[in-house]
């Protein structure tokens, strides 16, 4: 776990420094830096995670040797053979896609969010990172959408750079289609408390016939594996429903007091409605193991999303539902002058309890101990 902590603190102290630093030049390398440690834990890894051996290392060789490997993307066996020409150990595929995914989901952080040091510790602390030590190809796919969005808050002419974005990014990996939907999810509010609560409820009711109406979709597709065996179960994430619930609440809660003040633009709008999407689909994960898969497509979006809605957050109007709930008993002068900074923390530690529960303590991963190409047979704890 200390090279994870180290790579952590090393990406925050560059952040520091990009922030009190005045070149626009100085900023942009600070912030380079910033990736970098991510970059090398991730692509000098070695043996981390269930799929590295078993799934990449094994389809690379095979497709070494002339073996069509038929449950993989076209663009993804393109960038396989594009390191064979150089060379037959695979660990330049995964230099490769480390570049892709990281480069492409802080670099999208370091331009688009609120607080940079906020996004780097939930892209770490909310497992995000360690996910993509395992299910790489999606997150290759999840970091081009990541990109992406942006497109989305422009004029409709933009739109169809994003559609571009996630054919490229389904050429990578075939579930990345469902991403088209963003499309649809930023000019109008379509997630109100009133209806999604209940939904997440009839979900879990209706389990067994939610599965029937999957299996009609997913029979005749290379995701027909995931209907039978131990992959076929659902499972009911008690921790993660939990967090994906309360940031709902909590971004709700924030946009309801900004609509009130007129305060609202397409991007409160796109967060909001993505993070209700990542509850409903990580609530279907009870019915099966796939939708916890597919929630992460939309969960992803939290590295940008909380740092944007707790810089939205309307202070004044915060503290004026609190004297109500306390009948004006306490004082909150101090914190509305930091509010802002203390949810900030709040969020932190929720994210570590979390983290601690998951990666550190069951290592769900399976990314402890940190072992490196370099030294094979040694590992890092």
């Amino acid at each position: 776990m200390i090279v994870y902590i180290l790579m952590l603190v090393l990406s925050i102290l560059f952040l520091i420094l990009e922030k009190k630093a005045k070149k626009r030049w100085i900023k942009i390398l600070c912030c380079i830096m910033a990736v970098m440690p991510f970059f090398v834990v991730s692509a000098f890894r070695y043996d981390l995670g269930t799929d590295y051996t078993r799934r990449y290392v094994f389809d690379y060789n095979r497709t070494l040797q002339g073996v069509d490997v038929p449950n993989l993307e076209i663009l993804f066996k393109g960038i396989m053979k594009f390191c064979m020409i150089f060379t037959e150990e695979p660990y330049l595929m995964f230099a490769i896609t480390s570049a892709i995914i990281v480069g492409f989901i802080l670099g999208t952080s370091f331009t688009k969010s609120q607080d940079k040091i906020l996004s780097v510790c939930i892209f770490l602390l909310g497992g995000f990172f360690f996910d993509s030590l395992n299910i790489m190809r999606q997150y290759m796919a999840m970091s081009l959408i990541f990109f992406g969005y942006q497109f989305l808050l422009k004029s409709k002419r933009w739109y169809l750079a994003y559609i571009a974005i996630v054919i490229i990014a389904t050429l990578i990996h075939s579930s990345a289609i469902i991403m088209l939907i963003l499309v649809l999810l930023n000019k109008k509010m379509l997630v109100s408390w009133k209806w999604v609560l209940p939904v997440c409820v009839i979900i879990v009711l209706l389990n067994e016939n939610l599965m029937n109406i999957l299996e009609f979709f997913v029979q005749n597709t290379r995701f027909s594996v995931y209907l039978t065996g131990k992959l076929a179960q659902g499972e009911f994430s008690y921790l993660f429903v939990a967090e994906n619930l309360i940031i709902y609440l909590m971004m709700m809660y924030i946009y309801s007091k900004n609509k009130k003040l007129d305060n609202i633009q397409t991007q409160d709008i796109l967060f909001l409605n993505i993070q209700a999407l990542a509850l409903i689909v990580m609530v279907l994960g009870s019915t099966h193991m796939l939708f916890i898969r597919t929630a992460l497509y939309f969960s992803i979006f939290q590295v940008i999303s909380l740092p944007y809605y707790i810089s939205k957050i309307p202070v004044k109007e915060v503290i004026k539902d609190l004297k109500k709930i306390t009948r004006n008993k306490f004082k909150f002068s101090k914190l509305e002058k930091y509010m802002k900074q203390v949810v900030t923390l709040v969020v932190i530690l929720c994210f570590v309890f979390a983290f601690t529960r998951t990666n550190i303590l069951v290592n769900t991963n399976e990314v402890l101990p940190y072992k490196t190409i370099i030294n094979k047979d040694i590992e890092i704890k």
